[in-house]
């Protein structure tokens, strides 16, 4: 039985499997970053440019 475990932990015929999950784990956690990241400076800037386009009955900019 032992001979059995130990020949199991030296086969490395089933890396392949394990190196494909950790990398495929590590683009999805990049690209989840550089999306949020994209988001936060989109909503960011449009929302200057939302503030820049509202005016007030006055007829300020900015809806001061």
């Amino acid at each position: 039985m032992l001979g059995k475990v130990f020949k199991f932990l030296i086969d490395d015929r089933g890396m392949q499997t394990a190196e494909y999950m950790v990398l495929g784990t590590v683009m999805a956690a990049g690209s989840i970053g550089a999306v949020k990241a994209v988001r936060d400076g989109s909503v960011e800037k449009f929302q200057q440019m939302s503030d820049a386009l509202n005016t007030s009955p006055e007829g300020e900019v900015g809806g001061g």
